[in-house]
């Protein structure tokens, strides 16, 4: 078995950019700064155009090259005159070079274009002293500087084996949709231990409450916690002492984090880290049925509206934990759930211990030395529901109760239509009309029609995290 120097040794190599790609992609990237400053120029209220990200910091894995320019703005400049110029300048940008653009959008939207296979993102912000942001992205030439100035001997390729790594074992990316590890925040962990190695090491030992404060803003950890509350893990921004850099982090990602360090230092492997030209595997239909054969999945498939992801995202994921609630409440056993969206496209996934209950259940009544066990008897006696009972049981009373609906479908459906079920409003008419799925086969379908949602429906089924999944993806 090949030890952790030779494992990073060999993922280097493949992740590490030649000379001639970073020759390529800095001559690209400087050729758009040029083009936006000269075409900014224009506008009134720019003050400078900066390269940021990880070609600015020279921290970029290959195969995931990304070039992000800043157009700096005065702070007297209102927002809606910021966004206008950015995108006009954005576009006007992307279309000289021969690229499409497409309108993202975080804080403000910004343009993003593919050139020669190389994403570029052409994003405005405000330029201001530190603490004195007036949007998120305000801070990201403060952490570009800063970054910078840590970079001493094999740090970006430490740095770029920690994005590696988060990347291959499912937690990189700080959007509500993965709720893991920024690459800001990868930078910053590597920094704070020195190396990926140590890092790696001392996150097989972390237990939550995590705190890291490499500028030391605070005195001690109590004192930060104080500000921040109890996050499962807490990194305070080297140039902003009121931010936690690590706050989009969710327990779920943190516990896989720990968890594939733990595995990794037990068994290095290249299967933990994402390489560029590793080709997906093709996942076969027969697999998926194999998978699904007596399980038990429901699927609502609805159409959406096309939103920024972290909104869209955000809905999705408070629709998902009210439907999974409305099933616990309703008796049914709901183990896990999931979604995927593409496009208008949404498909949410639960698999449950059944899909149709008993057509009886035991409903629990007030224990009898309880004042209220005569309204208890009262209701229940005579009611058309009641199959048998009440009767004493220790302390209690208990009554059979026959259903109306037994299945899944039907029950979800009733409460969907009635607005019983606590759903994101930007979701409440289409999931009114989602479509239940009748049968797994109904999944399996749709699944040998797109090879995206094939894929989740394979991990969903799988229920592995990719490092611990029996097939390298």
């Amino acid at each position: 078995m090949k030890n952790v120097e030779e494992v990073t040794a060999e993922v280097l190599q493949k992740i590490r950019p030649s000379f001639i790609e970073s020759e390529k992609l800095i001559w690209l990237a400087n050729e758009l700064l040029r083009t936006v400053k000269d075409l900014a120029s224009n506008y009134e209220g720019v003050l400078d155009v900066r390269l940021e990200g990880s070609v600015a910091k020279g921290t970029w894995i290959r195969g995931r090259e990304e070039v992000d320019v800043f157009v700096q703005f005065s702070k007297d400049v209102e927002k809606n005159k910021l966004e206008k110029t950015i995108l006009e300048v954005g576009n006007a940008v992307i279309k000289k070079f021969g690229g499409r653009t497409e309108i993202r959008y975080a804080e403000h939207p910004y343009v993003e274009g593919i050139l020669n296979g190389i994403r570029v993102n052409i994003v405005a912000c405000y330029k201001v002293e530190p603490g004195m942001w007036l949007s998120a992205v305000d801070r990201t030439p403060y952490h570009t500087e800063y970054i910078k100035s840590k970079l001493t001997g094999t740090l970006a390729d430490d740095i770029r084996l920690m994005k590696s790594f988060m990347l291959g074992c499912g937690v990189y990316g700080a959007e509500i949709k993965i709720g893991g590890f920024s690459g800001y925040l990868a930078e910053l962990l590597t920094i704070n231990y020195g190396s990926f190695s140590t890092t790696i090491k001392a996150a097989s030992n972390w237990k939550p409450p995590i705190f890291i404060d490499i500028e030391g803003h605070y005195a001690n950890r109590r004192e930060a916690l104080k500000v921040f509350g109890r996050p499962y893990i807490l990194v305070i921004d080297p140039v902003d002492k009121k931010r936690n850099v690590a706050a989009a982090v969710t327990d779920t990602k943190l516990s896989e984090f720990i968890l594939a360090s733990k595995l990794f230092l037990a068994s290095p492997s290249e299967r933990f880290f994402y390489i560029p030209e590793r080709v997906n595997r093709r996942i076969t239909m027969t697999e998926i049925r194999r998978m699904l054969r007596g399980r038990c999945i429901l699927g609502l498939r609805l159409k959406v509206q096309q939103k920024p992801p972290d909104v869209l995202w955000g809905e999705i994921k408070h629709t998902l934990k009210g439907i999974y609630k409305a099933l616990e409440y309703e008796g049914f056993k709901a183990f896990r759930y999931d979604a995927w969206s593409e496009g208008n496209a949404c498909i949410m996934l639960f698999e449950l211990q059944e899909l149709n209950l008993p057509t009886c259940y035991v409903h629990y009544g007030p224990p009898v030395s309880l004042d209220n066990v005569l309204d208890f008897i009262k209701k229940h006696y005579d009611a058309k529901d009641t199959v048998a009972g009440p009767w004493v049981s220790g302390p209690r009373l208990y009554v059979l109760k026959s259903r109306d609906k037994t299945s899944v479908k039907d029950i979800i459906r009733m409460r969907l239509i009635k607005g019983d079920i606590s759903v994101s409003a930007g979701l409440m008419e289409v999931i009114k009309n989602a479509k239940i799925c009748k049968s797994n086969e109904e999944l399996a379908r749709f699944a040998s029609k797109n090879i995206s949602f094939r894929r989740f429906l394979f991990e969903f089924l799988e229920a592995r995290p990719s490092f611990l999944a029996k097939h390298v993806q």
